[in-house]
């Protein structure tokens, strides 16, 4: 614990210490004691949002961001602020202020880019985006940023380009190659994907940038409304990620359900951030035997999702999958997976956005203080209808969650699948 004569940075590294092993009730209390020791413009005001942001308290924590970014002593804290502002902002459902902040992470000094800028010159006047003639023939390069969750999720905006008459070429990371060239396929021609290399090509259409940088030019709401079909006369939810090719759940009657799972988000020892988000959002072992042990017991046929060494976490379970991903599946094959289920239960991981952008069935574990994008205190997501989020009690409250999905499961099961009279098991509707 920092003296009460401690430097200001002190106290900034006590705070993101807590942060980094999530202990946000620890670092609330470490903020107190530097308004004790310190004055009003040395307060570590960026670490003090970040504590509050997991604490779901996102009105504190943008009166904290804000006073940060005031406070700033150079344009790469300012850079930095704001790039951890907009995170939360999207929390608050400000959209429009959240990715006019979000631009300003290509000032920082260690965000990598796939390519240098100027980025999206020249671009049509954006007062001008309503109006197709200022869009046709419009030529553009983008290229992915960061995980392959926040690929799948930004995506949709590529629909609303081709709709208004740009070309567009996608570079991406080629393990989402085949998936993307068969789920937005339906786009048609004036869509092109191709692999990212060890560098970046000449490029065909001058006029580049992120896929991240979208909705700042295009307007930054969700766009799930530009994804309902509402042809049978009822809104229904519609991927954006979609093939003729994969498969349906089929029929129901006189079968279990068939439920996939992933219980363990992506890992990277090397970085501090994303091996702190992984002990966050991913089930201990024994928590993860409960959960399959209780899914079994109401009658669910199980299917294995789960990559990589994380599977190890469920070689103690007696039961036994009925199918499981083979080892480097396809992305392309694990969308055909999750079409023939009838629901996916997934941790935050790149997982759920596929779920999500498919508009399948699915239900997302989250953390109590998630991901801002998932909002707080709701089931629902403005991002993917078909999705339920489904959280914590209380934090790191894994136990408490997973009761509360084999509740919800039993009332889905009974709900969706009717049993035969003669207990022979669970079957659909007439």
């Amino acid at each position: 614990m920092p003296s009460s004569s401690a430097k200001p940075k002190t106290w900034a590294n006590q705070l993101h210490l807590h942060w980094l092993a999530d202990e946000p009730d620890q670092g609330l209390e470490i903020w107190q004691q530097a308004c004790q020791s310190l004055a009003e413009p040395q307060l570590p005001y960026l670490n003090h949002g970040n504590i509050l942001r997991d604490l779901n308290r996102f009105e504190a924590a943008d009166h904290a961001y804000g006073r940060a970014y005031e406070l700033a002593s150079t344009q790469a804290d300012q850079h930095s602020v704001a790039w951890n502002h907009s995170q939360l902002l999207i929390g608050l459902e400000n959209y429009n202020k959240a990715y006019v902040l979000a631009e300003q992470r290509f000032q920082l000094p260690h965000h990598k880019v796939w390519r240098q800028g100027p980025y999206f010159q020249p671009w049509p006047l954006r007062e001008a985006a309503s109006n197709d003639l200022a869009f046709a023939e419009h030529r553009l390069t983008i290229w992915t940023e960061q995980g392959f969750g926040d690929c799948l999720q930004y995506l949709r905006w590529i629909v609303p380009l081709i709709e208004m008459g740009c070309r567009v070429r996608l570079e991406v990371e080629p393990p989402l190659l085949p998936l993307l060239r068969e789920g937005l396929s339906w786009l048609g021609s004036s869509l092109s994907i191709t692999p990212k290399g060890i560098g970046p090509r000449a490029l065909a259409y001058p006029c580049q940038g992120s896929l991240l940088s979208l909705p700042w030019l295009l307007g930054g709401a969700p766009l799930a409304a530009a994804f309902q079909n509402d042809a049978t006369g009822a809104a229904q939810p519609l991927g954006y990620l979609r093939s003729a090719h994969w498969p349906s759940p089929g029929a129901r009657r006189q079968r279990r359900p068939r439920i996939g799972l992933v219980w363990a988000s992506g890992r990277k020892q090397d970085d501090d951030f994303i091996q702190r988000e992984y002990e966050r959002r991913s089930l201990p072992a024994t928590v993860l035997l409960d959960l399959l042990n209780g899914l079994e017991a109401a009658g669910a046929e199980l299917i294995c999702l789960q990559f990589g060494p994380d599977r190890q976490r469920a070689e103690s379970w007696r039961g036994s999958f009925a199918a499981s991903l083979a080892d480097g599946v396809s992305l392309a094959d694990n969308a055909r997976w999750i079409s023939a289920l009838d629901l996916v239960i997934t941790v935050d991981t790149a997982t759920a956005h596929l779920v999500g952008a498919m508009a399948k069935p699915g239900w997302v574990l989250l953390p109590w203080g998630s991901d801002p994008r998932w909002l707080r205190d709701r089931q629902d997501s403005p991002w993917y209808p078909s999705l339920t989020l489904l959280r914590q009690p209380r934090h790191r409250d894994w136990e408490g969650l997973v009761q509360r999905v084999l509740k919800r499961f039993q009332l889905w099961r009974d709900e969706c699948f009717a049993h035969d009279g003669d207990g022979s098991g669970p079957r659909g509707p007439n």
